[in-house]
């Protein structure tokens, strides 16, 4: 029980530790800040101890599927385990010294962890009448509990909830060797105890604290965080790097037979960035596929094929805006800011509509193109004015004051915010001219035709 955490977080063993820490109302400094700060000074004050942060938001681990890094480099190999955490090993000082950017470089599995080997002898267990089954279970139930082999139901009868119930030794029971080595082996067929020592010898060796598999192949997994500053594509590319230069041979100390034989060994980049070069090419064939869908569905609605196309524009002049506002913020590309881009343009796109529509219907009622034009940008000025600002005003707390949790939406509400900002006077400005444009020289046509 005490280590059941273990199966459900990234940690190893009782060595790993998670610290969750809630930022407080009102601070002066985020969250990048902050563990600047402390990157510099727990290492002081606990030398010997990793450290390793993370200030992702739940969208982000989501998309990196719940790993405790942006950056997963994994070694993977089907010969020995123990020579690809050496692989690891040597690669992961590589990554720390030669990647500008990266921090938090650490390894995940560890193979040194120190364990009690208990070998039991089958005759002297027969002598006494024990099984190797009592044997184990009575030593599980010590170091353990009950409950991973005999678990019990318990129904509290004021609510009707079912419990496990099982037994298990106090932790300070159990202090040292000597105490492991005195444990009493209950049996069925014995009334009297046997001590754990007279049917059985101790060894203390070490062994992987986990083994992970990938495919049913076994990888040992390097992680690396971005440091403040730098963003995930630059931090990303100095892995891929480093790692094409160790599998060309140029570090001596990955030279060998066996360093990433393609039979025997291989490494990879996965993590976030992997998610994000995916998504990078998902989002832009989505994007082109909603243009086009957008372009013909407008088409149908105008009944034309060039006044969609000065609807559209109002995209473009969104970019624009976008990024002029990433740009002054610092904000990197990012999952979050393509998932903006989307949303923005499906917003702008509403303000050409507006005056499109009302520019044509002015004009079928008899008046100019400019004149229709001016006087559409003059009425649609009101709603297209209320649209934005509600949107803008909603934003602006995300994307500056992001509060609790708030910096990890910052690129999405400032792509929004910027894209909205800048298509609602561009489109006032620009548009109106792009139409008379094109609606004097599709009125030419239609008067040569004519003639």
């Amino acid at each position: 029980l005490m280590d059941w955490p273990a199966a459900y977080t990234w940690n190893s063993g009782p060595m790993d530790a998670f610290v969750l820490v809630q930022l407080k109302d009102g601070r002066n400094l985020g969250s990048q800040a902050c563990v600047t700060r402390l990157r510099e000074e727990l290492p002081k004050r606990f030398p010997g101890i990793e450290f390793s942060f993370d200030t992702a938001g739940m969208l982000t681990t989501a998309l990196n599927f719940g790993l405790p890094s942006p950056i997963n480099v994994r070694v993977e190999g089907t010969k020995g385990y123990d020579k690809a955490h050496e692989i690891a090993t040597k690669l992961r000082a590589r990554l720390a010294s030669e990647v500008e950017g990266a921090v938090d470089v650490r390894i995940q599995q560890k193979i040194d962890y120190p364990q009690i080997a208990i070998d039991i002898d089958r005759e002297k267990a027969a002598f006494y009448g024990l099984t190797q089954e009592e044997i184990v279970r009575n030593i599980v139930t010590a170091t353990n509990s009950s409950i991973n082999f005999k678990p019990a139901f318990w129904i509290d009868e004021n609510n009707g909830n079912h419990y496990f119930i099982g037994v298990q030794y106090r932790e300070e029971a159990i202090d040292g060797m000597e105490t492991l080595r005195d444990l009493p082996i209950n049996s069925q067929k014995r009334k009297a105890p046997v001590s754990l020592k007279d049917i059985a010898t101790f060894s203390q060796t070490t062994a992987p604290a986990e083994i992970t598999h990938l495919n049913i192949t076994r990888q040992v997994d390097i992680f690396v965080n971005v440091k403040e500053g730098y963003d995930l594509g630059t931090v990303a590319t100095g892995v891929d790097d480093v790692i094409a230069r160790a599998k060309s041979g140029e570090f001596p100390e990955l030279k060998g037979e066996d360093n990433f034989d393609p039979a025997k060994f291989d490494v990879i980049q996965a993590g976030e960035y992997g998610t994000f070069e995916e998504s990078l090419h998902s989002f832009s064939f989505g994007f082109i596929l909603a243009a086009i869908i957008i372009y013909l569905i407008l088409v149908v609605l105008f009944r034309s094929l060039r006044e969609p196309l000065v609807i559209l524009l109002s995209v473009p002049l969104g970019l624009i805006g976008v990024g002029w506002m990433l740009f002054v913020t610092g904000t990197t590309l990012n999952i979050q800011s393509f998932m903006g881009i989307l949303l923005m343009a499906g917003l702008v796109v509403e303000y050409g509509i507006l005056l499109v529509d009302f520019a044509n219907r002015r004009r079928a009622e008899g008046a100019g193109i400019e004149e229709a034009i001016i006087e559409a940008a003059v009425v649609r000025l009101r709603p297209i004015l209320m649209t934005s600002l509600t949107t803008v005003l909603a934003l602006i707390p995300m994307a500056f004051f992001g509060g609790q949790g708030g910096g990890a939406n910052a690129a999405l509400s400032r792509t929004i915010l910027g894209g909205v900002a800048a298509a609602t006077v561009l489109t006032l400005l620009v548009m109106p001219s792009l139409y008379c444009l094109l609606a004097k020289r599709e009125l030419s046509r239609e008067v040569e035709l004519e003639l």
